[in-house]
């Protein structure tokens, strides 16, 4: 009976020991996708028949759980924008995320330290579900980074979660070191009323030098303002809808011409999209942005930059994680064509997606 007694204790310590090494382990996962592209027309000419193979996102990530309520993320990308190409222009690789999260820091919220996402679209992107066919709309046309190093503060107001805030100071210098004394201020209310809606509050505030009146001789405020507002409707696996809308004014920005005094510069855009499950396997997906960056000016050289993207797509998943996408993309440009280009870049694609 002792023998018994003695060996079910080192059975049990033995798992334990097991139990408790394999909770500090780092866990380490991936994501990657990519595209057979074709471009069938394009605004600018010169870019017209290019098709090729690409990748267009490849993450590795690892998690690790130092302790109870402290754990830390390190994620690197490679892809083929020229922020991630080498010297020898090779597919490259940038670090996207490294950060530390005090959890519970006081009741029902987290801080964050480090190179860390921004509030402006986590959110809206994961209930769009579908960044490997495109950028949620702020993304896409540069209107907030992705990240920023930084310090957050998010966390909910009440205990079931139904109002959530989050809060960041970073330096507005995306992945790169900081160069300046400026900061941006970031903030973002969620709401969740019901299992089926979701909707997000977002303004930000990035300071800047003062910028120098050529005709006054003054030297004028410069920051930024942008505010968005994010509503999605779901029935979970069966279908979702989503409408993205922001505006962006920044201060003393743009002067029509050598004799006219700085005014403030100002755009806007929307992004309307819809995706429904036809089967387990087989998803629809469309898409539609509409932006104009330069509303309240005469420049004549950005007048004409106004741009429309339509985006469909059907998705087939052959198994869990893994889909392949036929889609295309349709992007119709306000300004003038160059090398014999159309109003249109026209571009059909086979997307493969895949994590692990």
């Amino acid at each position: 009976m002792k023998r018994l007694t003695l060996l079910l204790s080192t059975i049990l310590l033995f798992a334990g020991l097991v139990n408790a090494q394999e909770k500090s382990l780092p866990k380490f996962s991936g994501l990657m996708f990519g595209d057979y592209f074709y471009n069938a027309n394009t605004n600018n000419g010169a870019n017209k028949d290019l098709n090729g193979f690409q990748f267009r996102r490849i993450y590795i990530t690892t998690d690790y759980a130092i302790a109870e309520n402290f754990t830390s993320r390190f994620r690197l990308e490679a892809d083929q924008s020229l922020n991630s190409q080498t010297a020898g222009n090779k597919i490259g690789v940038m670090v996207k995320d490294a950060w530390l999260k005090w959890g519970n820091i006081f009741e029902g919220s987290d801080l964050i330290f480090g190179l860390s996402p921004t509030p402006a679209f986590d959110v809206s992107e994961g209930a769009w579900g579908h960044r490997y066919l495109e950028k949620t709309i702020m993304d896409l046309n540069g209107i907030v980074s992705s990240r920023d190093i930084g310090i957050d503060l998010k966390g909910k107001f009440d205990q079931g979660g139904m109002v959530k805030y989050w809060l960041k100071i970073g330096n507005n210098s995306s992945n790169a070191p900081e160069a300046d004394k400026y900061k941006r201020f970031y903030g973002l209310l969620e709401f969740d009323p019901s299992a089926n809606l979701l909707i997000t509050v977002y303004g930000d505030y990035a300071s800047a030098a003062k910028k120098h009146d050529a005709v006054t001789g003054a030297y004028d405020d410069n920051g930024a303002f942008v505010g968005a507002l994010f509503v999605n409707y779901r029935q979970k696996g069966s279908f979702s809808i989503g409408a993205e809308g922001f505006i962006k004014s920044q201060q003393n920005n743009y002067a029509a011409n050598g004799t006219t005094a700085l005014a403030s510069q100002s755009g806007n855009g929307i992004s309307v999209w819809a995706y429904a499950n036809l089967t387990d396997n087989i998803q629809v997906v469309a898409r539609y942005d509409g932006l104009d960056p330069n509303t309240a000016n005469s420049n004549p050289a950005s007048i004409s930059d106004v741009k429309g993207l339509i985006l469909a797509g059907v998705q087939f998943n052959p198994v869990k994680n893994v889909a392949v996408t036929p889609n295309i993309e349709i992007t119709h440009y306000q300004a003038a064509p160059v090398a014999g280009g159309a109003s249109q870049d026209v571009v059909p694609r086979i997307t493969f997606n895949w994590e692990f």
